[in-house]
């Protein structure tokens, strides 16, 4: 009796085909990895967007601040007007061990605007050739603030080019860090210095402080990277104060050490330093550094 209740009921729900059951399985897998490939396309083309978005918007940001440097500029050459002295016409700064003027204290017309809108504002950068046109902060309690923020301090991915904030304000010797942008804005440019032609065609990079009009001849370009703990090697991110003799003379000899080429630009104890750095793709943890000594 059991036996034949079990021969009706296989007759009644005969067992599926197995090749057919196959293939509805790998129907449901593909279903599923279409739908995570749809999901997965979706979600890096909304971020693709946000960032072509928040790019331009930190790049209008950047010429938002230009023009107020621009439109308040008293001192700003009108087209009319002669052009600057290159670097080997200006007027030389004195010599190691010579007085110098004392510094003023009353902002430039061109950047008392953004100084007034925030006090952290240290000066101007300008390397026109590479299209490097941007404010520079400086937060000696806040070293990294401006890394991922803007002028006004809102977060962004460009960033705002900043003196780390263990140099001393007054010192002779300035760190600026910017990001390397692939869009080729803030510091995006600043590697193609690697190639000799570049620097002849920017030999002078022009940064001026609340205060003063500064120009620096490009002295050393080079690659680096970040060094872990045992390692040996030149670690520039580690120096913030050159106004021991000492140690100015040490850094300064790795830095034409490294050099990829000779400038034929060279520095002595009392000279004043400029040094422009971003990250580089040529190694892991990669740095590229563009070291200038002050000549206006």
């Amino acid at each position: 009796m059991e036996q034949e209740k079990r021969r009706h009921a296989a007759q009644n729900h005969p067992t599926r085909h197995p090749r057919r059951s196959r293939r509805r399985r790998r129907r449901r897998l593909w279903l599923v990895l279409a739908g995570l490939f749809f999901l997965v396309f979706c979600y890096s083309g909304v971020r693709l967007g946000l960032d072509l978005y928040s790019n331009y918007r930190d790049k209008k940001g950047f010429e938002a601040l230009s023009a107020l440097v621009v439109k308040s500029g008293e001192s700003a050459p009108s087209p009319t007007e002669p052009p600057a002295a290159p670097v080997s016409e200006a007027e030389p700064l004195p010599g190691p061990g010579e007085a110098r003027p004392p510094k003023p204290t009353t902002p430039l017309p061109q950047n008392a605007r953004l100084h007034e809108l925030n006090d952290e504002f240290f000066g101007w950068l300008t390397v026109e050739g590479l299209e490097i046109d941007y404010p520079v902060m400086y937060s000696p309690t806040r070293t990294d603030y401006y890394l991922n923020r803007d002028f006004y301090g809102t977060p962004t991915i460009s960033g705002t080019p900043y003196i780390d904030g263990r140099c001393p304000a007054d010192g002779n010797y300035y760190l600026i860090y910017g990001h390397l942008m692939q869009n080729k804005t803030v510091f995006g440019r600043l590697p193609e210095y690697a190639e000799e032609a570049c620097w002849r065609e920017n030999p002078v990079i022009g940064f001026d402080t609340v205060f003063e009009e500064r120009q620096y001849a490009v002295m050393s370009c080079f690659y680096s990277r970040l060094y872990e703990d045992y390692e040996q090697g030149f670690r520039y991110y580690q120096y913030f104060d050159l106004t021991d003799e000492a140690t100015f003379n040490e850094y300064v000899s790795q830095v034409m050490a490294a050099a990829l080429y000779d400038t034929g630009v060279r520095a002595e104890y009392g000279d004043e330093l400029l040094v422009l750095t971003s990250c580089s793709h040529h190694t892991g943890d990669g740095r590229f550094v563009v070291v200038a000594k002050r000549v206006k």
